[in-house]
């Protein structure tokens, strides 16, 4: 099912725009693809988070029979901006609501709506903004996991002010390292200059066991898959239940390895010492950025710090592959910081809307404020917990 507005009765915009809400099950988004995918090539973030192969993946293993909404603007028939949400029935504090929200939790870790870039780009924020003001099936609109500057922040900061009222809940930063353009400074890194120097000892030290190799996959082999499953279970987050093998998330990481291997992004870096797996990385090469939304190091060679001599390995590769950041994706650990300074803000927003939105705004900020909440909790750990 598919509606559509005229952009009238709010703020002018200088183009002429469509704003449609597609409704229906996970497979609606076959009937976008394309045109998504031809959007992120122009887009002003394009990650692979927010490509229809990762939203549909999400929803087959996490929400498979959830009703989802695609809303989609355009100018002139040509896809602008496109920003997925799941519709269900909750509560807020409580509150009986209709809910809009991110497909998105834990794994991943981030979502924002996908538009082109350019005045058109900025232009279909409003757009999107206004049809969401006159949408009448949610009281409240949940965007978990959203970067600071991101097209979904916008799209709220538009809608501010206008008889509606937002939380916005800051959640830990993304650490981003810096790829030097200059491969002459990778000696420089970490700028973490006793770590730097722990790490010349351990590298040493450990070539005496056995040839060091450090190799990229990028075809989504199944027993490569399997051996890193493996290596990721056989340590502490086995024991704890969270890894892969074990939380039952197995059916959508293999789905994003063979969908990026598809489409040209997937990469399984691996470090090994004498033949024998020493730590790895499942990541996502995609444009001028390198993401390892999984990480994993064997625990038997913890003495020789390998979840940091993997990432000096691949910060090597990104320089000489023309890679400006490594997004090490997940929240700042101290481990993470020690390779950078900088990182990227994340939030969760809830909007509210009508007299059920605005009631759940109330009671709920009056409880948060009772009990001192200042973000909301985790949805489980992250896979980029800690590293030595």
């Amino acid at each position: 099912m598919t509606s559509a507005i005229a952009i009238s009765g709010f703020e002018p915009l200088s183009s002429p725009f469509t704003v449609t809400s597609r409704r229906g099950t996970l497979d609606i988004i076959d009937l976008v693809s394309d045109e998504w995918r031809a959007l992120a090539e122009d887009a002003v973030d394009d990650q692979p988070f927010y490509r229809p192969e990762w939203i549909q993946a999400h929803l087959r293993l996490f929400a498979p029979t959830s009703r989802v909404v695609l809303i989609e603007v355009r100018s002139a028939g040509r896809l602008c901006l496109l920003l997925p949400l799941i519709e269900e029935r909750g509560t807020f504090s409580k509150v009986p609501i209709r809910k809009l929200r991110a497909p998105v939790n834990v794994h991943g870790g981030r979502f924002d709506a996908m538009r082109c870039a350019g005045v058109e780009g900025e232009e279909a924020i409003q757009a999107a903004a206004n049809y969401l003001l006159k949408l009448e099936s949610w009281d409240v609109l949940q965007l978990n996991n959203t970067p600071g500057q991101s097209t979904n922040e916008q799209i709220i900061l538009s809608m501010r002010g206008r008889g509606i009222r937002s939380l916005k809940l800051n959640d830990q930063p993304n650490p981003l390292i810096l790829v030097p353009k200059d491969h002459s400074l990778l000696h420089t890194m970490p700028p973490n200059s006793k770590l730097r120097s722990q790490l010349r000892r351990v590298r040493q030290r450990l070539e005496l066991r056995g040839p060091l190799r450090f190799r990229r996959e990028d075809d989504a082999k199944p027993t490569s898959l399997e051996r890193f499953y493996k290596l990721e279970a056989s340590g502490w987050k086995g024991a704890a239940g969270s890894a892969i093998l074990c939380n039952g998330t197995r059916p959508f990481y293999d789905e994003m390895a063979r969908a990026g291997a598809r489409y040209g992004y997937f990469s399984l870096f691996t470090l090994e010492c004498g033949g024998e797996l020493v730590a790895a990385h499942y990541s996502f090469t995609h444009r001028d950025r390198c993401y390892s939304p999984i990480v994993t190091y064997n625990e038997a060679f913890r003495q020789f710090a390998p979840g940091h001599l993997i990432i000096s390995e691949i910060l090597s590769y990104c320089a000489a592959n023309d890679i400006q950041y490594f997004d090490i994706t997940g929240q700042d650990q101290p481990w993470k910081m020690k390779w950078t300074s900088a990182a990227r803000s994340m939030n969760h927003y809830f909007v509210f809307k009508g007299p059920l939105g605005q009631l759940a705004y109330r009671v709920g900020v009056s409880f948060r404020s009772a009990v001192g909440i200042s973000r909301p909790s985790k949805d489980g750990p992250s896979h980029n917990e800690t590293l030595p």
